[in-house]
């Protein structure tokens, strides 16, 4: 009978602890901004700032040539959407003046003879300067130049090569390329373990700046209920917060939801639950809450870079970053948001990637706990 007062008392001291966290965070106007702001910036602003198309873009041209060709390809060129303004200049010097003041990321350059040497089927070049500052941009901006300039060749070549085969491409799961899709998906995953790990953190923070969590330590509810009272508030606003951005971008900007919700639902939470963890060891080390931002800022940012959201992880080259990547649950929440969301990903290739989740939730809950409890000196149970 002691045993289950003592656990009925628990139970309800950690669900007291809950609403009192709950509370706390919705009621305060600096908490409430903190959680719910990111939705609105994020759905309106990074959307559109994480979108890897290029357009509108400047472009400096230096046109010796004067002739036919060379205003037919230029023509192709220009009427796209990709670029907004064309600068041309009369000199090489005014090109690379142009490109090193950022005026333009990139430059062409077509030499005198260009369309005679088109004629007398002799080879013509033409030269394309990239500003490397500006890599990505420059590198996406040349495969749609070289894409045009191979229609061209094949334009102007006449039969022959008309008549070459075909290629036909296909993109599955996103037919249009449109990169909202993508934006969307990958926002789902970086509020989630943004808000998740900081909101954590900043609990036991704010405890210990305001002097109550001794009090807390001391209370009749066991140090395990306060991790789980300290914890949940966090899982529930992360998970709501990622399934807030699902929808708003089902019904803001049609990215579907071809997949199973309990599914999703399932897959979030457990993403949800195996970084949680992470806050907990960051607020035994933390004293205020700059220092348990700060901490959140230091461990983001390289999990986050390391997770296929910002570049393919197959393209990291070193072997202890790919070791590192196989541990890092941002990897296995991205396969599964884009698996569910837009390809309809089945409950068996879903678990796939929730094994995964379930591995590190439960090892680093067990570490939180234990480095909690070394710190504060306490029975855990």
């Amino acid at each position: 009978m002691i045993f289950v007062d003592t656990f009925i008392g628990t139970f309800i001291g950690t669900g007291a602890l809950i609403r009192k966290e709950l509370i706390n965070l919705l009621r305060e106007p600096k908490s409430f901004f903190m959680i719910f702001f990111p939705i609105v910036l994020f759905l309106t602003v990074f959307v559109y700032a994480t979108t890897r198309d290029v357009e509108n873009a400047s472009l400096v041209v230096f046109n010796q040539d004067n002739g036919t060709y060379s205003k037919d390809l230029l023509e192709d060129i220009v009427n796209t959407k990709i670029f907004r303004e064309v600068i041309y200049v009369g000199n090489e010097k005014s090109v690379a003046k142009n490109i090193d003041v950022e005026n333009a990321f990139i430059g062409i350059t077509f030499p005198q003879n260009f369309s005679k040497e088109i004629t007398k089927k002799e080879g013509a070049e033409i030269q394309i300067v990239l500003d490397g500052r500006r890599t990505n941009a420059a590198v996406i901006t040349n495969g749609y130049i070289s894409n045009i300039f191979n229609r061209f060749k094949a334009k102007i070549s006449g039969p022959a090569v008309s008549n070459m085969p075909g290629l036909t491409i296909r993109t599955w799961y996103n037919p249009n390329k449109d990169p909202v899709w993508f934006s969307i998906t990958n926002l789902i995953c970086m509020i989630i373990i943004s808000q998740a790990i900081s909101l954590t953190s900043l609990s036991f923070a704010r405890e210990k700046e305001e002097g109550t969590l001794d009090q807390l330590l001391v209370s009749p509810i066991k140090p395990l209920g306060i991790l789980v009272g300290k914890v949940t508030p966090s899982i529930i606003i992360s998970l709501f917060m990622g399934l807030c951005i699902m929808f708003l971008g089902n019904i803001l900007y049609s990215v579907p939801i071809r997949g199973n919700i309990l599914l999703m639902l399932f897959a979030i939470g457990m993403y949800v639950i195996s970084v949680v963890g992470i806050g907990v060891i960051i607020a035994a080390f933390a004293n205020t809450q700059q220092q348990a931002m700060l901490g959140t800022f230091i461990l983001q940012m390289p999990m986050s870079s390391l997770s296929g959201i910002m570049s393919p992880t197959e393209g990291i080259p070193n072997y202890y970053l790919q070791l590192f990547t196989t541990c890092n649950p941002i990897v296995y929440a991205n396969k599964l948001v884009k698996g569910i969301m837009l390809k309809n990903m089945s409950f068996q290739a879903a678990m796939e990637n929730i094994y995964p989740l379930i591995v590190i939730a439960v090892v680093l809950l067990i570490v939180s706990t234990l480095v909690f409890a070394k710190k504060y000196r306490l029975n855990i149970f």
